[in-house]
């Protein structure tokens, strides 16, 4: 079986997603129970204790890390389809540019930038 690098970035983009959403889902959760509280009559500074206690500052965190892994990954795939657009589809960067819809010079930064992303391994 022949590995795609096609295929592998967008199990890495999958990956990150869930692992974002999962994330996130956790942030929401946490930010429901302060509403309850909140809807119970709890004071503002006892949801705030509350949510920190619970670990918010960690959930938060670990929400926002999550996400960049998730456009990192994106962007690395974004990167890898325009060299192989130019380097094996034989396009210029201006047609990578218009079939992507985005500038010549973006186009040419992402070309630039998968050099990058492949020095730095797999995500």
């Amino acid at each position: 079986m022949t590995e795609d690098w096609f295929l592998e970035a967008v199990e890495r983009v999958e990956d990150a997603a869930r692992q974002a959403c999962v994330a996130i889902e956790s942030a929401v959760v946490a930010l429901r129970e302060g509403c309850e509280a909140r809807n119970a009559g709890r004071s503002i500074v006892d949801v705030v204790d509350e949510l920190v206690a619970a670990g918010g500052r960690e959930t938060r965190l670990s929400s926002a890390d999550a996400f960049r892994e998730y456009e990192r990954a994106i962007a690395s795939m974004r990167a890898a389809v325009v060299r192989s657009l130019v380097d094996d589809g034989g396009l210029s960067f201006t047609d990578v540019a218009k079939r992507l819809k985005i500038s010549r010079q973006a186009a040419a930064r992402l070309y630039e930038l998968d050099q990058t992303y492949q020095a730095e391994g797999p995500i």
